[in-house]
């Protein structure tokens, strides 16, 4: 699954300011400035705000994060195991129950913007 412009979920912890953009009608005063309330691109604490925003979401889900690889989350039942593998904004999703993973995914798609997803029998 690919989170649609991921960056831009991420909520930030500190006071954030930036120049007026271009375009701006007041972009001419120079002392004006723009408090940021969430992640935007190039910011360098975009990265950090957006893997808190998905732990969250996915630790609310029943997931815990592995101690030994910060990308990976697990989550083991009974009758269902699961595994999301994260790379910056993409998750890939592996477990024992499809009916399990579908309304996983369901759940993340209530949560963020998800690109078109394929899903790949085992068999």
């Amino acid at each position: 699954m690919d989170v649609k412009n991921a960056f831009l979920h991420g909520d930030l912890e500190e006071e954030v300011f930036m120049k007026l953009p271009p375009g701006h009608p007041q972009v001419g005063d120079s002392k004006m400035v723009c408090q940021l309330h969430k992640s935007i691109y190039r910011l360098k604490q975009s990265p950090h705000a957006w893997d808190a925003k998905l732990s969250t979401a996915l630790e609310a889900l029943g997931f815990t994060r592995s101690l030994t690889d910060s990308s990976l989350y697990v989550r083991l039942n009974t009758n269902d195991n699961f595994m999301v593998l994260l790379y910056v904004d993409d998750l890939i999703i592996t477990g024992n129950n499809s009916d399990s993973i579908a309304l996983l995914k369901k759940n993340l798609q209530l949560q963020f913007p998800i690109w078109a997803f394929e899903v790949f029998p085992w068999n």
